[in-house]
């Protein structure tokens, strides 16, 4: 299942309430230039994939953007979350992101 970043923005978001808001500094509910600037400084996976000019997330990308949200939402800062998910297994985000799987598609 792939998704174009505003469609990657909007299941992080629906995921997410309210859990982002826990923490007054963190007010930030994805979109697209948080998930630009999240790729840029390596917190989340370059796009899986290029339809033309479009890039494609997948499942991965939402965990990495639930995951920083999550661990934003508790104090941590962006340098130690860069550090703790650097590398992180699909498994490991699966843990700290608590996504319910998506229904199997008919």
């Amino acid at each position: 299942m792939e998704w174009t970043i505003g469609e990657l923005a909007e299941r992080a978001a629906a995921a997410l309430p309210p859990t982002a808001q826990l923490n007054g500094r963190v007010r930030d509910m994805p979109n697209e230039r948080l998930i630009r600037w999240y790729a840029t400084i390596g917190l989340l996976d370059p796009p899986s994939a290029r339809r033309g000019r479009v890039a494609m997330y997948g499942r991965r990308h939402l965990l990495q953007l639930i995951a920083v949200k999550r661990r934003q939402a508790d104090g941590r800062t962006i340098a130690e979350i860069q550090a703790e998910l650097a590398g992180a297994t699909d498994q490991t985000l699966e843990s700290i992101a608590r996504v319910p799987e998506p229904p199997a598609e008919k």
